[in-house]
């Protein structure tokens, strides 16, 4: 996984950490996090090192008050001082910008907030090193901003902050040294200044980032109709509309109705309303972990979740054999990278993992796919798959509802764009004529 990897990150400096999904970057991270034992090697630190995941740590039943000062919980005589532990929250969150009301539930918070927390559980410890594990994989361009401006307060009080990314847009803007590794190994070591972006991106794949499909213009008929959807709480007489061939993208910060649209439309949920659409539909989840896949099966199982019936071949028995060639055919045309199809799930980096996803919606050329921040946490190879993919889907006749938090991505991918804000559509973009200002403001509902 790792072959004699030297790292460095000094105190008061941006270090930013890119490579391929299973380069070994979290892996790297563990070690030097004291999570995970190397073989050979040492790591050397001055204080504490503490490590935000790309997927929360949080134990979701707890209050934010909970989580954060777990395991270190202020006392008066043999009890916990709740409202010292409140107020010790409440100031450290101020102090570094990352407010969040200390009683909130955990499993109640939009994905922005709980980042807030999981900063605020490491920094209740004072780490003088900070790493990042893709801290930026599912938040709104304003979340990004407000995240960057609290590690510029924490590298001004001497912290040093190594972020693991895949956005190269993030690492020039705000890194001053940049470490590329490939499979395992130190490929590329520079100040930011020394490098340019084409050469990071090469450095990370080892070649030409692949190149994807024409954005190919049709006018196909409506596929999916939706009239004045409710879904209580969420939602309030929501209407739209996909016609075959193209790609309509929601623009949104997380939490306004996006998860809601999606699970009515997947059938998932129950709504007021009408929805027409086909019956077989590819999706791709927001959350592999949780709504996606099963780490503990192989990859030919989690390969046939959801499709069954196709592995079935028309029986009530599932037909091993053609379970794993649909298996195979989606290892191979979305360059999943495995030892075996026998692997556990589990044994795959993520970026891995979420191809494996997005081949399993796309493989039998559904006529409907909901894409729901499909490229979340991959490197810039299997985005440009993942993308190349969808445009394929949608030039071949599909209908696809993209919901991103990614701007870029939604204006790469996208025929149209709708907003929205608060459970409602606040306003459309159509015939690519997309304003990025004017797009942030409705979605802020400014």
């Amino acid at each position: 996984m790792l072959d004699d990897v030297d790292l460095t990150c000094e105190a008061g400096e941006i270090h930013a950490l890119v490579g391929e999904n299973g380069a070994g970057k979290s892996t790297l991270a563990g070690i030097a996090a004291g999570e995970l034992s190397a073989d050979t090697g040492e790591v050397l630190r001055d204080g504490r090192i503490g490590l935000v995941h790309q997927h929360f740590a949080l134990i979701d039943r707890l209050c934010v008050w909970e989580n954060v000062v777990l395991g270190h919980e202020p006392r008066r005589l043999a009890t916990i001082d709740r409202e010292t532990a409140r107020t010790f929250v409440r100031q450290l969150g101020e102090r570094y910008g990352l407010d969040v009301d200390p009683d909130a539930l955990v499993e109640d918070l939009p994905v922005g907030i709980r980042q807030r927390v999981e900063l605020l559980r490491e920094l209740a410890r004072n780490p003088s090193i900070l790493i990042l594990d893709e801290p930026t994989a599912a938040l709104s361009p304003g979340e990004v901003e407000r995240l960057f401006s609290t590690i510029a307060r924490l590298t001004e009080n001497g912290v040093g902050v190594l972020v693991i990314t895949h956005k190269l847009d993030e690492v020039f803007a705000h890194a001053g040294r940049v470490t590329v590794l490939r499979r395992g190994i130190v490929v590329e070591r520079r100040p930011i200044a020394e490098i340019t972006r084409e050469q990071v991106a090469r450095a990370m794949i080892g070649g030409d980032i692949p190149s994807i499909p024409p954005h190919e213009r049709t006018n196909g008929a409506v596929v999916v109709r939706v009239r004045e959807l409710v879904v209580p709480g969420t939602i309030e007489n929501l209407s739209l509309h996909i016609a075959a061939g193209e790609i309509l993208g929601v623009a949104g910060v997380e939490g306004n109705g996006q998860s809601a649209l999606a699970d009515a439309l997947a059938g998932l949920t129950p709504f007021r309303g009408s929805i027409e659409r086909p019956a077989a539909i590819g999706i791709i989840p927001q959350d592999r972990l949780v709504e996606a896949v099963i780490p503990g099966w192989s990859l030919v199982e989690n390969a046939m979740l959801g499709r069954e019936r196709a592995a079935a071949k028309g029986s009530w028995r599932i037909d091993r054999a053609a379970a794993r060639a649909q298996c195979t055919a989606i290892v191979e045309r979305f360059d999943v990278r495995t030892t075996s199809i026998d692997a556990p799930l589990a044994t795959l980096s993520g970026g891995n993992q979420q191809k494996l996803v997005v081949g399993r919606a796309l493989i039998d050329n559904p006529a409907f796919v909901i894409a729901y921040n499909p490229t979340r946490g991959i490197d810039i190879g299997a985005t440009a798959t993942v993308h190349s993919e969808l445009l394929a889907a949608r030039n071949r006749g599909a209908a696809i509802l993209l919901i991103s938090f990614e701007l870029d991505e939604l204006f790469a991918l996208s025929d149209r764009i709708v907003v929205i804000a608060r459970g409602a559509l606040r306003g459309e973009f159509t015939e690519r004529r997309f304003d990025r200002d004017a797009i942030g403001r409705l979605m802020v509902n400014a």
